[in-house]
């Protein structure tokens, strides 16, 4: 692979349609020749990641954030990009920037976002322009398709996946030739009548002059007649930003926690009333400011990656909640996810992408020392805290839970019951027929409730986090605030425990759905079992699947 076809399949994965016209993207610093085998991503460039590029074989660095936002007037050792930029060219590593044209991409940033947080019927916030000139022509019906592959060789007609894109309808020409014109059709002053065909098409900008080269080189005409319009067409698929809508409405505040849940966040900030209920939701992963008014137009609450302190005032005149997670992890968090995407595609060139090992931000956060007196409560930012997933452990006496570091046992006694829920999925075909188990008990180990039902064709994990979903809406539905849930799938207690990653798209959905229902507790606690433990939920699946219940 060359450095040339690298930059097509960038484009490819963040078209350079999308990029905003104050930013820059694409082909920064090296050469198009140079041959590429491996490729290295980066929130940013820094000193450390050309420096990971060059000692560890690296052709090519590809950045989201770009280093030469702004012009150098010049590439010297006195200035930090200068450095940079000076290392690179000596190294033959080629720089590449995938900025607001991935953000804006189908599968690029803002997307990946959008969907670890469970959003669907996902569209653009707001869509790209299109950059495109509406080219008009006047054509002998004789010379329509020899015109119309001219122009579509030289850039024209492509909409989206579509090419040699048009529109055709017949008319009437008039012309009266001068003395000394020599007409394709019809003599020297007079007036001439001819059938032609208005032929329209779509032309990107930048391709305008070779297109109008194009048809006059067809065109059999002395003098060919064409009309060149500005459009302020805008692209289906492409744009800043996202908004979708969540599975179900959920509270502002459980948002914030998925949110913080999903990017690994110990905490993240939100403004508004955390028991609202929002269902559409908009997602800008850098800084949204300025497209505020936007999301309060289309969405209930606006997720971001950077806003000002007083944007909390402007978002509640606008009737806007909004949930600000830190720019750079949520970015970086993306880009370590879209490199996945880029591997994937370089792959039938035997190439490789990995991402920076040495990539850092240049923020740096210190907390207080412990033993220092905390603020008095509402003289801070309130912060969403996430309830604690915590393993039973043998040594609890029963009807306890595990005391969070602050927590005596004591004083966990003297709280609300303990309720125990087992569950259990299964499937016949992996995926197949399905069915759950689901069996909730008190405090004294009496039966509540039985639930044995089938849910259709699943995969036998589905079936499992269904289960657990199941049950978790039977303890709230019962007004239950403490629990012990036991499974006997290792697999979703690992993942609810935040051991596993859940990378399956299936059961992401599942796992955000049954994290947000845990919320609804003061406290829970998972543990796994052996299936000899778990009979009574393992029974119902069973009987279920049998058509006995």
């Amino acid at each position: 692979m060359l450095v040339e076809d690298l930059e097509r399949v960038l484009d490819d994965l963040a078209p350079h349609v999308l990029t905003e016209r104050w930013d820059t993207t694409g082909l920064l610093v090296g050469r198009r020749g140079t041959e590429v085998s491996k490729v290295i991503v980066s929130l940013d460039l820094s000193e450390e990641v050309v420096v990971e590029a060059v000692t560890g074989g690296f052709q090519a660095v590809v950045t989201h954030h770009p280093l030469l936002f702004t012009p150098l007037r010049r590439v010297t050792d006195a200035d930090r990009r200068g450095i940079l930029v000076s290392q690179l060219i000596a190294a033959d590593v080629a720089y590449f920037a995938a900025h607001t044209n991935l953000d804006g991409a189908a599968g690029g940033l803002c997307d990946l976002v959008a969907h670890e947080l469970g959003l669907l019927d996902l569209h653009p916030l707001v869509r790209a322009d299109a950059g495109w000139k509406k080219f008009v022509g006047f054509v002998p019906s004789d010379a329509v398709e020899r015109i119309s592959r001219a122009v579509f060789a030289a850039g024209a007609g492509r909409i989206g996946e579509y090419r040699d894109c048009a529109y055709a309808g017949c008319g009437e020409g008039t012309f009266v030739p001068g003395p000394a014109a020599t007409p394709h059709v019809g003599s020297s002053g007079r007036r001439e009548r001819v059938v032609e065909v208005r032929f329209e098409t779509v032309v990107p900008a930048q391709s305008l002059a070779p297109v109008v080269d194009a048809y006059l080189d067809a065109h059999p005409y002395e003098e060919p007649a064409f009309d060149v319009y500005p459009i302020d067409d805008v692209l289906t698929r492409g744009g800043q930003g996202r908004v979708g809508s969540t599975r179900d409405a959920t509270s502002l505040v459980s948002l914030a926690e998925t949110a913080a849940e999903a990017f690994g966040l110990s905490e993240v900030t939100y403004a508004g009333d955390g028991e609202r209920m929002v269902d559409r939701v908009a997602v800008v992963t850098g800084s949204g400011g300025s497209l505020m008014e936007v999301a309060a137009g289309r969405a209930d609450v606006f997720v971001t990656g950077d806003l000002h302190y007083h944007d909390a005032e402007r978002a509640a005149d606008l009737g806007l909640d909004v949930i600000v997670l830190p720019h750079g992890r949520l970015e970086a968090w993306a880009m370590r996810r879209w490199t996945e995407t880029l591997d994937a595609a370089l792959r039938v060139w035997s190439v490789t992408a990995e991402f920076s090992t040495r990539g850092r931000s240049r923020w740096h956060t210190v907390r207080a020392v412990a033993g220092m007196r905390s603020e008095p409560p509402g003289s801070v930012d309130e912060v969403a805290r996430l309830f604690d997933l915590e393993q039973a452990t043998e040594q609890e006496p029963p009807g306890t839970v595990g005391a969070a570091p602050h927590e005596s046992v004591a004083a966990i006694d003297d709280g609300p019951p303990l309720f125990v829920l087992r569950t259990d999925g299964g499937s016949r075909g992996n995926p197949g027929p399905s069915a759950i188990g689901v069996v909730l008990e008190d405090d004294q180990g009496t039966v509540l409730e039985e639930i044995g039902v089938c849910i259709g064709t699943a995969t036998s994990n589905q079936a499992e986090y269904q289960a657990l979903i199941t049950g978790l809406e039977t303890a709230v539905d019962r007004g239950v605030r403490r629990l012990r849930i036991l499974a006997d799938s290792e697999l979703l207690v690992r993942q609810m425990r935040q051991e596993y990653k859940v990378r399956n798209a299936g059961l992401k959905e599942l796992y955000l759905q049954a994290r947000t229902l845990v919320r609804r507790f003061d406290r829970v606690e998972i543990k796994h079992v052996p299936r000899e433990e778990n009979v009574a939920a393992d029974s119902l699946v069973n009987r279920a699947l049998d058509g006995l219940l």
